[in-house]
Formats: C-alpha cells, structure tokens, sequence
C-alpha cells in the first residue's frame, strides 16, 4: 500500500516501503514507477548510491509520521502551469545573476569607496566575515558555526552540504536548528546591505546603468514604422541573489513598483519578469500567531529546537493548509537529477515581508548548499520561469558560475532554442566548464566580456541593440 512519509525536514514522500537487512537504519521509499525495477537488482547491486536512483533513503529517526493513502486525503490546491502569453513581444533575451554581479556592481569614482565599505554584498566565502560581526553576534546559531565558517577561504557550500547530509542520515536536530537560525543571520545582512548599496551607491551603480539601457531598447521596440508595430521587446531575469538591489533598479527605471509577490512575473502588464529560485531576503511565510514567541523569533526557534516539520504543520499552519499537494511534486520531478517526486511546503503562500514586523514571518532563504536541489520560489515564478527557458534565444551570464544543478536541468532539456550565450565573468572558463552540457548541445561558442561593468558598458548595445 502506497503511504506518505511526513519528516523532520518538511517534505512529504509518497510510494511504498522497502527495508534492506544490511542498511537496518534506514527507510526506502520507493516510487510506484520505480518498484519493479527495484525489485530486480540484486542484493549485492543495492548499496546505498545505487538504491538512491531508484527511491527516498530515509533515516529512521527523521520520520515524523507515515499515513497510509486510504487514511489521509490530501487537500487539492489550485493547478498551475504557468501564465499564458498574450500580445506581440520578444520573450527571447534571459539574464542569470550570480553573487559575483552584487559583489561588483559599482563603477567609477566611486569603486575604491564601495571596496571597503564593510556592507560590500560578499562572494559565497565572505557570508560570516568579521566585518559583519554587529549582525552574527545576535545569532546563536551563526556563533556556534564561525570556528568553522571563518577559515581561510572556506567552501562554505561545501560545508553546508556536509552539515545538511549529517542532518539527514544522522537526524541531527541540534544542526539543523543552527541552519533554521544562520537563515534569519542571513536575512538581516542582506537587508542592510541591500539598503546601503541603493542608497549610497546609486550614481555609479551597474544595475541602474543596466536597467536604463533596457529601458530605452524596451520603449523603442514599441516604436510603429510604416504601420507595422515591430515586437514589444521584454526581459528576464534569474537571479540567484537573495540580495534586492536588482528589482530595486529595474522597477525603479521601468516605473513599476514591485508591491506584492505577483509583481514579480507578471509579465503579460510588465516588460520584465525578475525569478529568483533561491527566494529573497524580503519573502517569508506569515506565522498566525505569534505571541508565544515573546518578540524574538529568531531566538525561541533556536532555543526550542525547532525542526522544519514543527516550524511547517505546527507553527505556520498543518499538514493539509501548508502542503501543495497538486503541483509540487511534478516540479520536484522535474528538478531532480533521478526524476523523482515529493510533495513541499506551500511556496505559494510566500508574501513580501511587512519591513516592520519582521518577527511575523519565516524567511524564505535557501541556504548556500552545494548540491541541494531545492527552488524556493512560489509556483507560478517556477512555470512561468519555465516558458521563458523554452522560449529564449539569447542567454546573458552575469557573475554566476554556472553551478546550479537543478536550473542547469532545466535548461538542457528546456532550452531548446537558445541560439547565444553571453558570458560577463573574469572567469569564463569556469562558466563555459560547468555549462558544458547546454553549450554542447546546441553547438554555441559563447561570447565573452570581462565582466559586469564591461558588459554593461559595451555588451548591451553590441549585443541586444
């Protein structure tokens, strides 16, 4: 019988229950697809690796609770695949943000300024430098974990991944409290650094030069020669910074205010559609009460020990209100590297954040793991996200290193029709290594420029004018 398998981490898996006499501390959950060819391999085949392409290896101990599918019925939500396009416009230009465009988007006089400046939005290795000591002080989770996260140079998605498969296999409640607290740590920092960089870093800002010259190529696409309207030219931008200084601009320069969650990919009354798959600074879910956390969320979650599956069904919500029992599990398909399904948290519940009430909501930050596939953005970003990547032609990389597993899926087998890649990054053979697969595929030799300010300044109008 088919059962789900409710753990400590939030998730919900679905299939059926196989134990192995040699792994006696783990639970395998195997998909209804995947059952008979399971059942073939033989003993001496199923180590740990292998029984991983087929189902869920579950510890014992990080199971909350198992329903069998003739006791609960899930709650249905509403079906989603996306917006669909209305009106003549180019949806063919894509940019992808990484850590390296924030971390240099200033230009001119004032770049030695923006260098030292203690707020300088950091590269993956700086998240817990000591010039942002005033913000991990408060945090006890961050505290416990800075022998560590402060070592020359750490690999600090390395880390976390190792930190996060101790978690899981050995159920460690008291790391994964730390995890749920440095998200909070990592909030706080990105508000004030996106705060100082758009208010004493506009003049010289490479987002604001950027949007300015979309802007413009925008307003002319609109432009009727001989009464024919040529295509409303629109954009698109992933970006994987949990930062707001992107939006910030590109609304500014567009003239549209992103107010609500929906502004963001709202692309049929917008020239532009921002997705950010590792969510945002300012998005969380709203907890409904809030009393018994006496003004500090932050520290009763730590000192409770709280795990993902209290924080979900207890704290936010239950099992039926808090899980998308309709449209998560295909995108978990979708994004995994064996294709296998589960059901998450309800991403659609996510709202911009009342800047003053930041204790009433859980944020919603995908911590830096290296090899974690996971999206945490709402539902309609992520189909909507999808039909740009099948429709775009023109892929512009902007200081990412092209090492995101499950958009990288994505875009292989979505990206069909991408016919340019731009690459702004002093280290381009780093990109074009781990881009090999979509670079290969479509035969494309991409094109380069040193870096954000180099692109900005020439790429634009050599490349999209």
């Amino acid at each position: 019988m088919m059962q789900y398998f409710f753990t400590k981490f939030g998730d919900v898996y679905a299939g059926w229950e196989f134990s192995e006499m040699k792994y006696p501390e783990y639970t395998i959950v195997i998909p209804g697809t995947k059952i008979q060819a399971y059942r073939e391999l033989k003993p001496e085949e199923k180590t740990l690796e292998k029984i991983s392409e087929y189902g869920w290896i579950l510890g014992n101990e990080v199971i909350e609770s198992i329903l069998d599918i003739n006791k609960f019925i899930p709650q249905e939500t509403k079906h989603y695949d996306g917006d669909p396009w209305y009106g003549n416009f180019d949806q063919k230009i894509l940019f992808v943000f990484g850590a390296g465009a924030s971390a240099h988007c200033v230009f001119g006089k004032d770049k030695t300024e923006f260098y030292k400046d203690k707020l300088r939005p950091p590269l993956c290795p700086d998240l817990f430098d000591k010039r942002f000591k005033e913000f991990y002080v408060k945090y006890k989770g961050a505290m416990q974990s800075l022998y560590f996260l402060q070592d020359d140079n750490p690999d600090v998605e390395a880390i976390f991944e190792r930190e996060w498969k101790n978690i899981s296999k050995e159920n460690n409640q008291e790391v994964l409290s730390r995890h749920i607290n440095i998200q909070y740590y990592l909030q706080e920092i990105l508000k004030e650094i996106s705060n100082r960089v758009i208010k004493e870093y506009f003049a010289k800002n490479l987002y604001a030069k950027l949007a300015d010259k979309l802007q413009k190529i925008h307003s002319a696409s609109k432009k009727t020669t001989y009464g024919n309207t040529t295509a409303n030219k629109k954009f698109a931008f992933v970006s994987f910074n949990q930062d707001n200084i992107l939006e910030h601009f590109i609304s500014e320069y567009f003239k549209k205010p992103i107010k609500t969650i929906d502004d963001y990919v709202n692309i049929n009354e917008r020239p532009f559609c921002i997705f950010k798959p590792h969510g945002s600074y300012n998005w969380g879910w709203k907890f409904p009460d809030t009393s018994k956390f006496n003004g500090n969320t932050t520290n009763w979650l730590f000192d409770n020990n709280i795990n993902f599956y209290q924080l979900y069904y207890t704290l936010l919500g239950n099992h039926e209100n808090m899980i998308d029992w309709t449209n998560t599990f295909g995108i978990e398909s979708m994004i995994n590297k064996h294709s296998f399904g589960k059901f998450t948290i309800d991403k659609s519940k996510l709202k911009i954040i009342d800047i003053n009430k930041p204790n009433d909501y859980f944020p919603a930050l995908l911590l830096p793991y290296r090899d974690k596939d996971e999206f945490t953005m709402p539902i309609r970003h992520f189909f909507n996200m999808l039909h740009y990547i099948i429709n775009v032609e023109t892929l512009i990389i902007i200081g990412w290193k092209g090492n995101e597993d499950a958009f990288n899926r994505l875009l292989i087998k979505n990206g069909n029709r991408i016919k340019k890649v731009i690459i702004a990054d002093p280290n381009a053979d780093v990109v074009e290594k781990n881009l090999e697969p979509i670079l290969s595929k479509n035969n494309i030799k991409p094109i380069r420029y040193n870096d954000f300010e180099h692109f900005v300044v020439s790429g634009i109008d050599n490349e999209l004018s």
